[in-house]
């Protein structure tokens, strides 16, 4: 390709790699704040994975992908293998001239130089954007990946809801039920920070501490409230309460939740969602919304309270 250069990221790039951006991930863009604290000071982050193209010296797309080089919080993960595109974009007056072929090569073989075996598209964490390619958005760039190696995993969907007029009280039936088995659901107490941290890190996958953890920071600083956590407590033939499931919000974005594996199916997690959904609507909020969930039993759940599908990802992956 004459007149194309493909290379790693400069500081000088920041300003014309945001306008390409934007223009070709239309549902995703950036400020300028969010790629300096998404990208540049995302822990794995090392200024040669992000990969820029030229043609005659002027930026025309971008490939983003990285390597877990910080172990999770999680000590049983073990991602030193696997290895993410988690941005990826050819400017549209750019595209089928080879760009987005080049940049995949160029990240991908430096991953396997690294001793990664696997990329995927586009689940990694902390610093994720969406959870893979959205399918209606960018048709042509999941057939681009398919066409060069990538296989489909799963689709996992984004799902929104109206506040205003949900009314929460029909489905909170069983919350009688569930205080007679002993199981309480209410907001986190300030005492309780240890329990819930626990119940994270032995129930729940890996990046669910993270999050928890920057809400529960900004709380200690007096910059929100405990009442953005909602839990499921049991208590105990001793009489202490444990943690059996969870749910946060953060402004509008509703979630993480889940319940134990062992109490699954039980109603709890419905009591957890209407009542963590009625905490953001006393705060004022107009909508909730889930950034993915689970294409069927997820969608099934949320579906109860008014949510409908927004977006329809597909999780991809490539053997190196």
């Amino acid at each position: 390709m004459e007149g194309v250069a493909v290379r790693g990221y400069r500081c000088a790039d920041e300003a014309d790699l945001l306008r390409i951006w934007n223009d070709a991930l239309v549902r995703d863009p950036i400020d300028v704040a969010t790629f300096r604290r998404k990208v540049l000071l995302d822990p794995n982050f090392a200024g040669a994975d992000l990969h820029v193209a030229e043609i005659e010296g002027a930026l025309a797309g971008f490939c983003l992908s990285l390597r877990r080089r910080v172990p999770m919080e999680a000590p049983a993960i073990d991602d030193g293998e696997r290895a993410w595109i988690t941005a990826f974009g050819v400017a549209p007056g750019h595209r089928r001239q080879g760009l987005g072929a080049a940049l995949l090569d160029a990240a991908c073989s430096r991953l396997a130089a690294a001793g990664c075996t696997s990329v995927a598209c586009a689940p990694y964490v902390p610093n994720y954007f969406v959870p893979g390619v959205d399918v209606e958005a960018y048709a042509e760039g999941l057939s681009f990946l398919i066409n060069r190696g990538f296989v489909e995993l799963d689709r996992p969907i984004s799902m929104d809801t109206d506040l205003v007029r949900l009314d929460v009280a029909p489905h909170l039936a069983r919350e009688a039920e569930l205080l007679a088995r002993g199981i309480e659901v209410r907001c986190l107490h300030a005492c309780e920070i240890p329990r819930l941290l626990e119940l994270l890190k032995t129930h729940m996958p890996p990046d669910w501490v993270r999050h928890a953890r920057k809400i529960l920071h900004e709380v200690a600083a007096g910059e929100s409230g405990f009442e953005q956590f909602t839990v499921a407590a049991r208590t105990r033939p001793d009489g202490e309460q444990e943690f059996v499931g969870y749910c946060q919000f953060d402004g509008e974005h509703f979630g993480p939740f889940g319940v134990i594996e062992a109490l699954q199916g039980q109603g709890i997690g419905t009591i957890l969602l209407g009542r963590c959904l009625q905490t953001m609507q006393r705060h004022g909020h107009h909508g909730a919304w889930v950034l993915w969930t689970s294409d069927h039993s997820g969608q099934h759940v949320y579906s109860r309270f008014g949510f409908t599908p927004t977006r329809r990802f597909a999780v991809l992956r490539r053997e190196l």
